[in-house]
């Protein structure tokens, strides 16, 4: 009974992360709507120059090491070990504390040199800010993790959404006073920036209101860990938790080399500075749609990592495979849903959320990235619950190369369409490997053949139909042009058309049997669906 009760406990935490997670992904992925309308294309391209560097500091902060740290923390409460917990948040806190101090002092001093790197000096100061929320990674790390260890969700949870909550709060006020008050828009992007450390510091408020509750519980329990763990434990944050980082950041890295490539590479081929702000601000545009398709992508398929986690365990190698197959069509069939319904909408979504249609065939381009992000998250997350940790690591590294070396070569001859061309190829490299070292793993098909075609036709029908919809839309009643509200029916009619004519197709063609839809959120549904068409 009681270990019913710890299963169950787990299993609610899991979700309620599952769910904080989702909710802070996508109030990060749409504040820079708001905000793009604040500042403009030039305050979106100065404010995204720098936001890499943020990110890797909440990948760091969130996701990497404190996943890292609650498994250390659960393997010694399992083992009844709790006296040594202390320990291992020492070397823990020591370790990242190195790591953050150094993040910062290097990111502060080279600001400037970091700021020419990626051609605009201006972007010192905004560096500068950032650097400093480095400073709070071994405390929000350390804490998340002991949380987590203990199977208790909700400290992350609550801190995970305040800290977003209150930065995005942050970045749209100061923005719009600064602006208000005639200050230029690097010095908005600065204020703007500075909601990272705002929604850091209460992230690491709250994080100690618990710690501060559960002292006195705590207290004389812990004991100082023996010195031949200390090594074994620093091994494990070096390794693991770098490798967790690098295989989440394939997307961070991707702006990070738009960053110091696509406006220096602009400039230094003769375009003036305004004109190569403006075009990466509008190049800019296209992440919160990429982020918000990706989310809906991974937030399904990944729902049964867990399950397939389970079945590793228990050593059920058919069940390991038949959940990993239906993980990857599920992965496919969401991605390229998304990612072909924002090809075909993409203009009148350009024009309804950024009020003009500049740069779609740009933001085309980057919708791709939603089908090979989805199914690189799905694979790698599968390959890291087998044991293989390095194959997504390798599988970014080489992605990445990939998007650097097309860059410099594409961005002189096509600009910003050539960076889109670079990102979607470098993130499909990454699927690729990831899919390869997975096939490798398991040594049997994993998407079959019939299934991905009959996914994709269903894809390229979705988007004829689509474009049939607005042309017949523009030509035969919108003949007196459009305001607001026609674009949000625009917009919204065409996501219902194609949404439903794209499941409709999808369910006929029996891709899924009504027992895998029984296993997906909101699946129940859908299965009464296939039921009654057998």
């Amino acid at each position: 009974m009681q270990k019913q009760s710890k299963l169950y406990s787990i299993f609610n935490g899991a979700i309620i992360l599952t769910l904080a997670g989702l909710f802070t992904k996508i109030l990060s992925a749409t504040y820079r709507i708001p905000y793009h309308h604040i500042a403009g294309d030039i305050g979106f391209y100065i404010y995204q120059q720098v936001y890499p560097l943020y990110g890797i500091a909440l990948q760091l902060g969130t996701y990497g090491f404190p996943v890292i740290i609650s498994k250390l923390v659960a393997e010694y409460a399992v083992t009844n070990r709790r006296k040594e917990i202390r320990g291992i948040l020492q070397v823990s806190f020591a370790f990242l504390f190195v790591v953050g101090c150094t993040i910062f002092a290097f990111e502060y001093i080279f600001a400037e040199t970091i700021a020419e790197w990626m051609g605009d000096r201006k972007l010192t100061v905004l560096i500068q800010i950032i650097s400093f929320s480095f400073l709070l990674i071994p405390f929000i790390a350390v804490i998340r993790g002991y949380y987590q260890g203990l199977h208790n969700m909700f400290p992350t949870a609550l801190s995970q959404i305040a800290e977003q909550v209150v930065r995005v709060g942050t970045i749209l006020y100061l923005s719009i006073f600064l602006i208000q008050h005639g200050y230029d828009l690097y010095t908005a992007g600065a204020g703007a920036i500075f909601g990272s450390i705002t929604g850091g510091i209460t992230s690491l408020i709250i994080l100690f209101l618990f710690v501060f509750r559960t002292k006195t519980n705590s207290k004389g329990i812990f004991q100082r860990i023996k010195k031949a763990d200390i090594k074994r434990i620093f091994k494990i944050l070096v390794i693991q938790g770098l490798l967790i980082c690098i295989s989440g950041m394939g997307l961070l890295f991707i702006q990070l080399i738009d960053s110091f490539t696509l406006y220096s590479s602009l400039t230094a081929h003769g375009m003036a500075e305004e004109g190569a702000q403006i075009l990466k601000g509008i190049y800019d545009r296209g992440l919160p749609l990429i982020q918000l398709g990706t989310v809906v992508g991974t937030a399904f398929s990944l729902s049964l990592v867990p399950v397939i986690s389970s079945a590793i365990a228990k050593k059920n190698l058919s069940f390991v495979v038949e959940k990993v197959q239906l993980s990857l069509r599920l992965s496919l069939v969401v991605g390229i849903g998304a990612a072909f319904g924002l090809i075909a909408l993409m203009k009148p979504i350009n024009m309804l959320l950024y009020g003009d249609s500049h740069g779609t065939d740009v933001l085309q381009i980057l919708s791709l990235l939603v089908i090979f992000t989805t199914v690189a998250a799905t694979a790698g997350a599968v390959l890291q619950g087998m044991g293989a940790v390095f194959a997504p690591v390798i599988a970014v590294i080489a992605g990445m190369t990939v998007k650097l070396i097309l860059n410099l070569w594409l961005i002189p001859d096509f600009q910003t369409v050539g960076a889109a061309i670079a990102s979607s190829a470098g993130f499909a490299i990454v699927a690729a490997i990831n899919l390869f070292c997975l096939y490798k793993k398991l040594a049997v098909p994993l998407v079959p053949k019939k299934a991905s075609g009959g996914i994709f036709i269903t894809g390229i029908a979705m988007v004829v139909l689509l474009q049939s919809y607005l042309f017949c839309l523009h030509h035969f009643v919108w003949s007196n042009g459009l305001d607001t509200s026609k674009q949000v029916v625009e917009t919204g009619a065409g996501v219902l058309i194609g949404g439903l004519f794209y499941l409709f197709i999808i369910m006929k063609q029996h891709i899924f049997t009504e027992e895998e839809l029984r296993l997906l959120p909101m699946g129940s549904v859908l299965a009464k669906y296939v039921l009654k068409n057998k």
